[in-house]
C-alpha cells in the first residue's frame, strides 16, 4: 500500500479523471484526419505521375494501337530519315541531312547506301482511313506495308540511329565525312567516312520525333539499337558525341564519358562518349 505523508490516508475523488500521457496527449481522431490527408496526397501524386508518365504520353499521342516495329535502314528509308532528322535538329549544323553544312552533303544517302546494316529505324503501322487528322513528320514519306493491300497501310518511321564505323575509340571530323564521289567507291573505304575495318560503331545521329519525346521512343530505340550492334560482332564498340546536356543521358545506357571532344562539327563544345560492347553470346558446344 503506497504511504503518504503525516499518516493521513490517500483520499478518493467523488469524480475520477483519466490521466494522460503528456507525451501522446493528442486526439486520435486527429491522427487519424491527417493520415487520411497524407494518404489522399499520396494517391493524387501517383495519379499525377501516371498521368504524365511516358505509357501514358505515348497513348495520347496515338490514336490507335501502338505496335512498333525495329529494322535496318535501307536507301529507300531516304526521304524519311531527312524528314525526322530537320524536324528533331532546330540547329541546321547538327543535322546529317543536305541541309547542314554545305561540306558534308549527302551524308544519308552516302551512309544507308554504304553500311545500312550499322543503322536502325524504329517505325509503326498507320491505316490512312483510321488516323485522318493524325499526321507526323515522316507520315508523307511512308512506305506500303505490303504491296496491293487492302487497307492501304504504310510503315511510318518514328526514331533512328545512323551511324558508320571508325579505327579510333572516339569520333573525328574525318570520321563524320563523305568521300567525294563515294558512289564510285563501290562500298570501299576512303580517308573519311566510313571504315570497314574499323571496330568502333561511330554514332552519328539519334532522332525522335519531336512530336513523340517524352513517350520513351527514345529509350527504346537505343536499347534496341545497342543490343542489335551487340548481338552483331561488328565491333568492339559504340561511340559517340554529345552535347553536355546528353552525356548524364547516355551514361544511364551505359556509356562512358571520355571528356571534351577535339570534334569541331557543328561549331564544336562536344563529349565524347564510349560503350564497350560485350560481344554476341557465347554458343555452346
Amino acid at each position: 500500500m503506497a504511504s503518504t505523508q503525516g499518516g493521513d490516508a490517500p483520499q478518493e475523488s467523488p469524480d475520477p479523471q483519466p490521466t494522460r500521457d503528456p507525451e501522446h496527449a493528442v486526439d486520435e481522431s486527429d491522427d487519424a484526419d491527417g493520415e487520411f490527408v497524407a494518404l489522399q496526397k499520396t494517391l493524387s501524386q501517383k495519379r499525377r505521375a501516371a498521368k504524365d508518365s511516358p505509357e501514358s504520353r505515348l497513348h495520347k499521342a496515338f490514336p490507335f494501337p501502338f505496335l512498333p516495329n525495329v529494322r535496318p535502314l535501307t536507301i529507300s528509308d531516304y526521304d524519311a530519315c531527312v524528314e525526322l532528322e530537320n524536324a528533331a535538329f532546330h540547329n541546321p549544323e547538327h543535322r546529317a541531312s543536305p541541309e547542314k553544312a554545305c561540306h558534308t552533303p549527302h551524308l544519308f544517302a552516302y551512309r544507308l547506301t554504304t553500311c545500312p546494316e550499322l543503322s536502325l529505324g524504329l517505325f509503326c503501322t498507320v491505316i490512312p482511313e483510321q488516323v485522318k487528322g493524325w499526321t507526323i513528320e515522316t507520315l508523307a514519306s511512308a512506305k506500303p506495308v505490303e504491296t496491293d493491300r487492302a487497307d492501304k497501310a504504310v510503315s511510318v518511321l518514328l526514331a533512328h540511329a545512323v551511324s558508320t564505323k571508325c579505327c579510333g575509340q572516339t569520333i573525328t571530323d574525318e570520321d563524320m565525312g563523305v568521300p567525294k564521289e563515294w558512289r564510285k567507291l563501290g562500298g570501299r573505304s576512303a580517308d573519311v567516312g566510313n571504315q570497314e575495318s574499323g571496330r568502333t560503331i561511330a554514332w552519328h545521329s539519334l532522332a525522335v520525333s519531336p512530336r513523340l519525346q517524352g513517350c520513351g521512343l527514345g529509350q527504346m530505340i537505343v536499347k534496341a539499337y545497342l543490343q542489335q550492334m551487340n548481338n552483331s560482332g561488328l565491333a568492339d564498340r559504340v561511340s559517340l558525341i554529345c552535347q553536355d546536356y546528353l552525356v548524364s543521358y547516355y551514361e544511364r545506357f551505359g556509356f562512358t564519358h571520355i571528356g571534351k571532344s577535339q570534334a569541331r562539327f557543328g561549331g564544336g563544345g562536344w563529349h565524347d562518349m564510349s560503350l564497350e560492347l560485350s560481344g554476341p553470346p557465347k554458343t555452346p558446344f
